[in-house]
């Protein structure tokens, strides 16, 4: 009787586990915590606004080829998901932290400003490269009370093998 328990308690507690986990592409990752999820056939975003109008955009993209250099995939990343869709963004990053390896991958961030209104916001976007496949997340907020949800989804994204 002793074993049965512990066998359904623990596929129970495996089933809790593998339900706070979701995949989009080649991405593993937690959902943020009280942030909306939206999904389309390119990217799944995660966004959260407050009753003061700041708000967290979290967007991760679907994968592409990558070309012949980082920093080329960095800069088309960046041309093509923060200067054409942030008002006012940095026509480039303001600055670019290369060459970490990630689960395997290698982790560019590059971070850079957009303006919402008046006020000066902060854009990241990390960047990562496995073989000839290319993936990236862009953090937009308007405000650093949000660093933390920011911070805890990217410690917890993970990759599919």
């Amino acid at each position: 009787m002793k074993v049965i328990f512990f066998v359904l308690s623990f596929v129970f507690f495996c089933s809790i586990v593998q339900a706070q986990t979701d995949s989009f592409d080649v991405f593993i990752y937690k959902p943020p915590e009280f942030f909306t999820k939206s999904i389309l056939p390119s990217r799944a975003q995660f966004n959260l606004t407050n009753p003061d109008k700041s708000y967290c955009t979290i967007t991760l993209y679907q994968s592409q080829t990558a070309t012949d250099s980082v920093i080329h995939d960095v800069m088309r990343q960046w041309n093509e998901q923060v200067v054409k869709r942030l008002r006012k963004a940095s026509p480039k990053p303001l600055r670019i932290y290369t060459e970490q390896l990630w689960q395997g991958w290698i982790s560019t961030i590059a971070i850079g400003n957009y303006y919402e209104g008046k006020k000066k916001c902060v854009v990241m976007l990390n960047s990562f490269r496995k073989e000839k496949t290319s993936a990236f997340v862009v953090y937009a907020m308007t405000d650093k009370s949000f660093k933390g949800a920011t911070d805890t989804f990217s410690q917890n994204l993970r990759f599919k093998k």
